[in-house]
């Protein structure tokens, strides 16, 4: 490293954080800013290609971004993968690329972003890593395990996933220099395993802050994430089916929008045969979102972590109403923060509370918001910060060599 230049830190991931419209891609986002605010050029390495426009957007945020592409894997290196127990292909590629780069640039430190990019430790030997898990993605698949019949194909599919995903997770855990973990129950889960663990929340936009908490009289209803995460798809497909009929019975003049990317077409078809729900598709702003809906549903059965979609609801002070799990994680209390019912109707009583009852809805939002002032951005970054800043700092102290 040169006087005149920056450390730089190497950070690999499955996807751009550009547009960053989903839990994933703001997580990764927000920590990429927390590197730069520690003084070090963050150099990102993706392996899906970035959308239109997204190179240009991050090399204005400060952020190099190159693409290291993902061959199909051909049937020798899939029974390789799965007798190695890994949940998704080794990219030889990619490995190669790191490589060129540790010794190139000699990077101040290396963030793996997921479980499934913690393949490449002896690519950056000799290099502080961070392993930053926004899941427990074994504890998820899991809980889809638990949805499939016990002996079932499907079921044996998903134990397998598990299995390797278990392994892996440990794996990448036990080699990393530090882990990062959403909350303190992901952080439980490598007690013993991670030398040294740091818990980083997700957070929350400052601009949602500033969205009046008068609530609309618009009697519209908002589920917002991305639908190619299977917790979501299953759970708007549930909420369709099983709460949604319960609601508008009891209030005919409710009106759903389903927010994000992702639909798949049998449940975009599920949703254009329910009563009064709209499919919005992608928007570039959640907040305009959020500011128009008289309340927030959570409806999620399977999955792990945390979602940002409720602290982001939270800090529009919009009413949720959701599941336990759907809650988890930031501190949520049921009857204080939003209403909360495992059933689906309960669920629905709890969502026809907040339609009917403003009062107590305002009351709850006004709440959860106070509880949201917490999870802003650069607060909860800053364990992450200091760990960037010593390895910044070790880095220069190093002779050049």
């Amino acid at each position: 490293m040169t006087p005149d230049r920056k450390p730089l830190a190497l950070v690999v991931a499955s996807i751009a954080p550009y547009p960053p419209i989903g839990g994933g891609e703001k997580r990764t986002l927000r920590l990429l800013e927390a590197i730069q605010r520690c003084g070090a050029d963050p150099y990102l390495i993706v392996t899906e290609r970035p959308e239109d426009g997204a190179e240009e957007a991050l090399r204005a945020r400060g952020v190099q971004l190159e693409l290291a592409p993902a061959p199909r894997p051909t049937p020798s290196q899939r029974l390789r993968q799965h007798a190695m127990r890994r949940p998704s292909p080794y990219l030889k590629g990619l490995a190669r690329r790191l490589e060129a780069l540790v010794a190139e640039r000699r990077p101040a430190f290396v963030q793996f972003e997921h479980t499934q990019n913690a393949y490449y430790y002896r690519s950056v030997r000799g290099l502080s890593v961070v392993l930053s898990l926004h899941n427990v993605d074994s504890e998820l698949i899991g809980t889809l395990a638990k949805a499939q019949r016990s002996g079932s194909l499907e079921w044996l599919r998903m134990h397998n996933r598990w299995h390797a995903m278990r392994v892996t997770e440990r794996r990448g855990a036990r080699a990393a220099n530090a882990v990062l973990a959403v909350s303190d129950h992901d952080a439980a889960s490598f007690d013993g395993i991670a030398r040294r663990m740091l818990v980083v929340p997700n957070g929350v936009d400052e601009e949602l802050f500033s969205i009046d908490g008068e609530l609309p009289r618009t009697n519209s209803l908002l589920f917002f994430g991305k639908y190619d995460y299977e917790p979501n798809a299953l759970g708007v497909a549930r909420f369709l089916r099983e709460v949604w009929p319960l609601v508008t019975t009891r209030h005919p003049g409710v009106h759903l929008r389903l927010v994000g990317k992702g639909l798949p077409d049998w449940l975009a078809a599920e949703a254009a045969s329910s009563e009064r729900v709209e499919v919005v598709g992608v928007v570039e702003r959640i907040d305009v979102e959020l500011a128009r809906s008289s309340a927030v549903v959570v409806p999620i059965w399977h999955g792990a972590g945390t979602r940002l979609k409720v602290l982001e609801s939270m800090a529009a002070a919009r009413p949720i109403a959701g599941t336990p799990l759907g809650v988890s994680g930031v501190g949520f209390e049921p009857g204080r923060h939003g209403l909360v019912a495992e059933s689906p109707s309960d669920l629905a009583a709890a969502v026809v509370t907040l339609l009917e009852d403003r009062d107590r809805a305002g009351r709850l939002a006004a709440e959860a918001r106070l509880l949201a002032e917490r999870f802003r951005w650069e607060t909860v970054t800053e364990p992450a910060e200091q760990l960037y800043r010593d390895w910044v700092a070790r880095l220069s102290r190093e002779p050049a060599g």
